[in-house]
């Protein structure tokens, strides 16, 4: 889903469809995007080889942007080795532009997450870019043409920068390729740093599945044209003994006045608030029992730092990313005083995969409920977040403190009017969450809410 701030328009992309909705949920256009003939073996731009057999194939959505400057819609699906279309904001049903090039995941199950956030690859200014995560597929050769991570010109989604000498996208090893599947699950800009929320397995070496499955945070200094500071740190959501290990979701909000004493941060800095459950055994499939965890940014990156000067002060002795094309120093770290002082290390070849955990105690645990999804909204001196559930539920809690309280669910059996009157509730500036509690028998809601109503 995507919402366009100046017209408050909703963009919905599902199975074969997009949606425009205008800001009450009425529909306003349909756009079809599939099924349509096409093939794992064709090239982005079609198939004239009468030799590949052609089928009648669903285009699963898998990204939808709004790009505000040029008022248009990107979205890309399955079909085509996930090309993209640009559709006009104002009414997607007129002419698009189809874009060839091979971005987004071309199955129905591999994920894809885009972002749009700045570069600053020149000194003279800074520009925006597409950030683009994209799981490997083995779904055809051309499938070994599509970067992991890049960043693309909103224009024509090309790579921002590609010679000789810079590329601005990172692959995994051929090597590993195939067997080391990365999923990407968030991504947000921060800073000086774009980040993207990843689950992959502990190690990419075949022989230690054993291992199995960790929550990451990967990072790339917005300076760098060719992916070198290119980093990541572990996510780590405990609860007592039990580690949540799978990151569902992930959403960046900005701490009030509440949750930043509560946190010890200032008012106004980002916290990343994940949902998290344990997995079965060593796969990636998850239990059946979720978790939420709050990490400030200021714990991110003091964690990456950290990570950052074990390799360099000669704490680790190896960067641990033999996974990543192109290494840095054959994936070695510099010999203890031998890189001097650096004072920026996205001035530096990094490509580090960082050692010591980001680890964060469970505020909210939830037993034998699957959490999906997580949204945030805020007013006043207080924020909430918003839990989805794989069966449909809505789960709302205040973020005030260590241990914030759940304090309603939504019913199961989600109607068109709830999902009207939830989007209603969640839109700025319509103060009716508080009118909905002025009955409760929950003392504590209205003692944190002080009056004030929810956004």
């Amino acid at each position: 889903m995507a919402i366009d701030q100046k017209t408050q328009r909703v963009f919905v992309g599902g199975t074969n469809r997009i949606l425009q909705l205008d800001g009450n949920l009425r529909l306003e256009q349909v756009v079809t995007t599939g099924p349509k003939n096409d093939s794992p073996s064709c090239h982005a731009i079609g198939c004239n080889d009468p030799s590949i057999p052609l089928s009648l194939m669903d285009n699963y959505n898998k990204i939808l942007l709004v790009e505000p400057d040029s008022r248009t819609l990107i979205s890309c699906g399955s079909l085509s080795q996930g090309a993209c279309y640009k559709y006009k904001l104002s009414n997607i049903s007129a002419e698009s532009q189809f874009i060839p090039r091979s971005i987004a995941a071309n199955d129905a199950n591999a994920s894809t997450y885009a972002y749009i956030g700045p570069k600053k690859y020149n000194h003279w200014g800074r520009s925006n870019i597409l950030y683009v995560g994209t799981t490997f597929t083995n779904n055809g050769d051309f499938r070994h043409d599509v970067p992991a991570i890049a960043s693309r010109d909103l224009e024509t989604l090309e790579i921002a920068e590609l010679t000789f000498s810079k590329q601005s996208l990172l692959s995994i090893d051929v090597k590993y390729r195939d067997h080391f599947i990365v999923q990407y699950v968030y991504g947000f800009n921060a800073s000086e740093y774009a980040y993207f929320v990843i689950v992959q397995k502990q190690s990419h070496l075949p022989g230690l599945e054993e291992q199995g499955y960790v929550s990451r945070l990967s990072r790339t200094c917005i300076n760098d044209p060719n992916y070198d500071s290119y980093t990541e740190v572990t996510l780590l959501c405990v609860d007592q003994d039990t580690k949540y290990n799978l990151v569902q979701d992930a959403k960046i909000t900005f701490a009030k006045e509440e949750l930043a004493s509560a946190l010890g941060i200032t008012v106004g800095s980002p916290v990343l608030v994940a949902v998290f459950r344990p997995s079965v055994g060593i796969t990636n499939e998850p239990q059946h029992h979720s978790a939420l965890c709050l990490y400030p940014l200021r714990d991110i990156e003091g964690k990456f730092i950290e990570n950052i000067h074990m390799c360099f002060n000669g704490s680790v002795k190896d960067r641990n990313m033999g996974y990543v094309s192109g290494p840095i120093l054959d994936g070695k770290c510099p010999s203890s005083g031998s890189a001097g002082n650096i004072p920026n290390f996205c001035e530096v070849g990094l490509k580090i995969s960082g050692f010591t955990p980001l680890v964060a105690t469970a505020s909210l645990v939830f037993p034998n409920i699957s959490l999906s999804a997580v949204t945030t909204g805020s007013t006043g001196k207080h924020v909430l977040a918003f839990l989805g559930t794989t069966d449909g539920r809505i789960k709302k809690v205040l973020l005030s403190g260590p241990e914030p309280p759940e304090y309603e669910e939504k019913n199961p059996q989600v109607k068109m009017e709830t999902f009207y009157n939830g989007w209603k509730h969640l839109k700025v500036n319509e103060c009716t969450i508080l009118k909905m509690y002025q009955n409760t028998d929950k003392i504590e809601i209205l003692r944190y809410l002080e009056g004030s109503c929810i956004d």
